[in-house]
């Protein structure tokens, strides 16, 4: 008898198994995402970070997507302040303003909330500087913490219109330039991009538009001494030729050239470490952020814009290769000497 109570007992317990739906969803726990890097350089005097909340639910992950409120938080929402820091004081604070911003996608809801404030002044070397999220209505408060960057690298041997010498004089054959610099406190990244601009005039109308393109260089990382990146001057037109389309209804004029250093900091270098493809047979990401009580990054970052030429001397003659090619480059339109291009 207790046997056949015992295979009873087992039936009902499965048929109970069966007859439970199960739910992979957690009840609802608010997660705040956090991504702002505090620029003090004097390009970038308008700071922006961006808040969002990250979503959970019952329906496909790409509708819920398409909700504001899946991704926002509403304007008034959230109030948010950084606070400036210096021996264990606070020395200033700013409240950063809520900002609907329109942006181009797809998948998700095609507006997100920035928070902005104007640097007045207000980011210094030497100062820690807290950001403190508090949601309004729910109460849930999010922190982080961070040290700023707050010059740009030394040049060495490198002065503002220097002639970057992409050709040789002669304009014989291709040259390179090597350029280097000293890391700077709190920097742990570097990287140089080069903005190429020119004027187009068309032919017809005589419109005039002034056109910007940028060659990314790649990523380094922070050494104990001066640092340096080489440009080879072959692929330096290489990539005129690939960004810039013939167009015999223009005639292009030579503006200049800009180096940009982007210096970053060592969360922002770890961030990025950890974001990486993953090449390896283990497939588990580490996870990084600095954000408490939320997940993301808020860190630092500094941009530093100089040009190069071309300076008078350049414009006056043909003695300077690089500035003699690259303006005979544009205005022909790749038919010299790139004519497979």
């Amino acid at each position: 008898m207790k046997n056949i109570y015992l295979i009873l007992g087992v039936f009902t317990m499965l048929f109970s198994a069966c007859e439970t739906d199960f739910d992979v969803n957690s009840e609802w726990e608010e997660t705040t995402v956090v991504f702002g890097l505090l620029d003090a350089s004097d390009e970038n005097q308008l700071q922006k970070i961006k808040i969002s909340k990250a979503f959970l639910g019952n329906m496909d992950a790409y509708q819920m997507a398409q909700y504001a409120d899946s991704i926002n938080y509403g304007v008034n929402e959230l109030d948010v302040k950084i606070y400036k820091w210096n021996f264990n004081q606070i020395q200033d604070s700013v409240e950063l303003i809520a900002v609907p911003t329109y942006r181009d996608g797809e998948i998700f809801y095609d507006s997100i909330i920035m928070y902005q404030f104007v640097n007045d002044n207000f980011l210094k070397k030497g100062f820690d500087y807290e950001l403190i999220v508090k949601n309004k209505e729910s109460g849930n408060i999010v922190t982080s913490m961070t040290r700023i960057i707050d010059k740009e690298p030394s040049w060495n041997n490198f002065q503002p219109n220097f002639d970057i010498g992409f050709y040789k004089n002669d304009l014989s054959d291709f040259w390179f330039k090597t350029i280097r610099w000293n890391n700077v406190e709190e920097g742990s990244l570097y990287q140089l991009n080069l903005i190429f601009k020119y004027l187009e005039i068309n032919k017809e109308t005589f419109v005039v538009d002034s056109v910007s393109i940028e060659w990314l260089q790649e990523l380094k990382y922070s050494t104990s001494g001066p640092m340096s990146i080489t440009i080879e001057g072959e692929d330096f037109f290489d990539f005129l030729a690939d960004e810039i389309n013939i167009d015999n209804d223009v005639v292009r004029e030579y503006e200049g050239l800009f180096l940009e250093m982007t210096v970053g900091s060592e969360d922002l270098e770890t961030y990025i470490d950890v974001n990486k493809p993953i090449t390896g047979i283990v497939q588990q990401r580490p996870v990084f952020g600095n954000i408490n009580n939320g997940i993301g990054l808020f860190s630092t970052r500094f941009i530093h814009t100089q040009k190069i030429g071309p300076t008078n001397k350049l414009a006056s003659g043909l003695n300077y290769g690089s500035h003699y090619y690259i303006n005979n480059f544009l205005n022909r339109n790749f038919d010299y000497p790139f004519e497979d291009k």
